[in-house]
């Protein structure tokens, strides 16, 4: 199969003369991206096209277009510490047809289904492999299929004005596939071309009815019932609602329709629902702008300090295991200034959200090590390895923490164990070959 995918994409470039124009920040993926095309798929050809701004990226879309090229854009979902969501509807709007694959940190079911709404053609979560890259690739260059095939040609007849030939092709469809929902979406978008909006909505609720969690034929339902039954349209953008809880501008709308009603109480949960939703997009865009300054001054805590503590009191209430990492770095600069107090407090509070992380436990035990209380931080190094026995065993230096710590204590179980991974991982640490040799002599 793998075969197969390269084989597209290699038409792709060599025989559609096809380009990627990339629109990121990150250097890895630039690197991975261009060697899945140079070596791995082999093309000769110029046509990786990388900025790292969102103003460069699109003059070069503009360039690219004007000059009648194929290319698919790959965009970072947060660029410059904001959310690309504005440049991607832009694209959109200005050329509905353009493919465009997003570049995601995370995975959350919300985040996904909100990217395909906006339409784009594929999500990519990072750190992403090669046969990922070409897999995406693939099935956003054609996608697979003779249902697709015919589907596009469907929609292509449509745009044109050739009514009858998509119906043709619909009824094609749906003879190759019964019930298939994009078979019967076209179908409806024909009778609504021919202002037939009865037919138009028993096809998109048989579209509905053959796969409920499919957003498009509720886009469609929606659309058929505005201004003609204020229910029906209200019901089916909660059903969006529901399924992609991320749309601000869409639980805006919903909270109008309440309010115009005068159900003020149900506006008003919308509109709230509305600017939480942006406001965690705000707090995203400001906490990708503080640890960008952090990773910048990582070599001065104090500078660090400030402004990662600036960004977890900004989100203040919002703060969820997403932010884990924000406590951690915060911690380490704390502890790169002596501060093991306030690194301890710090710790706390990310454990309160986090209560099982073994790697908070960890860090909080370093704080008391720094501090002198090695009986607290045994207890923490303890706690951690009951959540997850093999934490320490991909690092030396967690590994000779440990180890040291634990010996101290005259836990020598315990202390054995992690030493004999340090070497496992360094077999020329002195240090550590010392101590396990004198640790199993004490123990005989």
């Amino acid at each position: 199969m793998a075969g197969k995918y390269d084989s597209i994409v290699y038409d792709y470039f060599e025989k559609t003369n096809g380009s990627i124009i990339l629109i990121s920040e990150d250097v890895l993926f630039k690197r991975m991206l261009s060697s899945t095309i140079f070596k791995i798929i082999g093309t000769k050809r110029d046509c990786l096209f990388a900025t790292e701004t969102v103003h460069a990226g699109l003059k070069k879309v503009q360039s690219m277009h004007k000059a009648g090229h194929e290319f698919i854009v790959f965009i970072e979902r947060m660029l410059g510490g904001g959310t690309s969501t504005d440049t991607i509807l832009t694209l959109k709007r200005l050329l509905p047809d353009l493919k465009i694959i997003v570049l995601v940190g995370e995975t959350k079911r919300e985040n996904i289904a909100f990217f395909y709404e906006i339409g784009v053609s594929n999500v990519i979560s990072k750190p992403a492999s090669m046969n990922n890259i070409i897999e995406k690739l693939a099935f956003t260059v054609k996608p697979q299929g003779k249902l697709s095939e015919y589907m596009h040609l469907g929609k292509q007849r449509l745009a044109s004005g050739k009514f009858m030939e998509a119906m043709q092709i619909a009824r094609k469809v749906l003879e190759l596939k019964p019930g298939s929902p994009a078979g019967l979406m076209l179908q409806g978008d024909v009778h609504m071309a021919l202002n037939e909006r009865d037919k138009a909505l028993e096809s998109y609720h048989q579209a509905h009815d053959s796969s409920k969690i499919y957003l498009e034929p509720i886009k469609k339902l929606v659309e058929a019932y505005r201004g003609v039954d204020e229910n029906e349209m209200l019901k089916y953008m909660k059903k969006l609602d529901r399924l992609s809880p991320l749309n601000a501008q869409r639980k805006t709308e919903i909270g109008k329709v309440h309010a115009k009603r005068r159900e003020m109480a149900e506006a008003a949960a919308y509109f709230d629902q509305a600017i939480e939703t942006v406001t965690r997009e705000a707090m995203g865009m400001i906490g990708s702008v503080a640890e960008s300054i952090a990773e910048a001054v990582s070599d001065d805590p104090g500078m660090s300090e400030k402004y990662l503590s600036k960004v977890l009191e900004a989100k203040g209430g919002r703060l969820d295991k997403d932010d884990i990492s924000l406590f951690n770095k915060l911690g380490i600069a704390l502890r790169g200034q002596g501060k093991w107090r306030e690194a301890i407090e710090n710790y706390g509070a990310a454990l309160r959200i986090s209560p099982e992380d073994e790697g908070l436990h960890y860090n909080m035990g370093m704080a008391f090590y720094d501090g002198g209380d090695k009986r607290r931080a045994g207890k923490c190094f303890l706690k951690a390895l009951e959540y997850n026995p093999d934490f320490y065993k991909d690092s030396e230096r967690v590994s000779m923490n440990l180890g040291t710590l634990f010996a101290d204590l005259r836990e020598y179980e315990l202390a054995i164990p992690c030493l004999e991974n340090v070497l496992r991982l360094n077999p020329d640490n002195v240090m550590a070959a010392r101590r396990l040799a004198a640790l199993r002599d004490a123990v005989g």
